[in-house]
């Protein structure tokens, strides 16, 4: 197998970006990126940033952009009760189609005492209806990667827009052995054809922390802190003394955007998965 390049972002066609495409292709590829998240640590990487804050707050109302199937929804939800929190989580998606299949998942996830806390709407995610500061964050996994140029400046507008205490982005890490891992993955497992073809694309897609970087610089995002989660996924948030991290985190923080750079330090590539020094 060869890997491309990858030393810069390339805009490759995804087919969950078609909206044409309405049967269990897409259907499928929503249930596979549950276990992706769940066994490849994408969950983990949302609340290691967000159960502080959870923690923190009797009450918190979320925006999650991108909500394709709805499960991280769900979980923030349940995360919220389980620290006494009652997390209100509104999930935005321009398909109407997974819009549909992610309110679906939610009867099945959550119980009925919790069901009132989680709703899903279609709207376009670079032009938002709601009013200014009127979520406490603005929470994407697996969604910015599918932007470039006026896109993704637009969505990052509107995120900081509607959040009143930050931002929390959750993306892949552009990443050799990402890329070869996942091809791997999708011919071993019985997977969505979408999936398939998606998932190695997804990665050519993603970033590196430089990338991230420059995003927060150029957009004013501070304080910014950016941290590498096994595997393979990245955490950029604004939510600052909000939701601080626990002592142990990895966090890399830089008190205004004219100082990402050099205190948002360490190597791309991590060496070992475990060693923080090395990410």
């Amino acid at each position: 197998m060869l890997v491309p390049d990858l030393r810069a972002r390339v805009d490759v066609d995804e087919w969950m970006d078609d909206f044409d495409i309405t049967d269990e292709r897409l259907t499928g590829a929503l249930e596979n990126l549950r276990w992706t998240n769940r066994l490849l640590g994408g969950y983990r990487a949302t609340h290691a940033v967000l159960d502080p804050l959870l923690r923190q707050r009797a009450r918190c109302r979320i925006l999650d952009l991108g909500t394709g199937d709805g499960a991280f929804v769900a979980r923030i939800v349940r995360r919220g009760a389980r620290f006494g929190c009652r997390a209100e989580v509104v999930g935005v998606d321009a398909n109407e189609r997974t819009a549909r299949y992610a309110r679906a998942s939610l009867d099945r996830l959550l119980p009925s005492s919790l069901r009132d806390r989680a709703s899903v709407e279609v709207a376009d995610a670079r032009a938002l209806s709601l009013a200014d500061a009127s979520v406490d964050v603005a929470h994407a996994s697996l969604f910015l990667h599918h932007f470039f140029g006026d896109g993704l400046r637009c969505v990052l507008r509107e995120m900081r827009r509607v959040s009143r205490l930050g931002l929390l982005i959750n993306d892949l890490h552009r990443h050799p052995l990402a890329y070869a891992g996942i091809v791997a993955l999708t011919r071993l497992l019985p997977v969505s054809p979408m999936y398939r073809h998606d998932a190695p694309a997804s990665v050519r897609r993603g970033f590196r922390r430089r990338d991230l970087q420059d995003l927060a610089a150029a957009h004013d995002l501070a304080p910014v802190r950016i941290r590498w989660h096994w595997a393979f996924r990245w955490t950029l948030d604004t939510l600052g003394e909000a939701a601080p991290a626990p002592p142990d985190a990895g966090t890399a923080a830089g008190s205004a955007a004219g100082s990402i750079t050099g205190a948002v330090t360490g190597a791309d590539a991590p060496a070992h998965p475990n060693n923080p020094t090395n990410r």
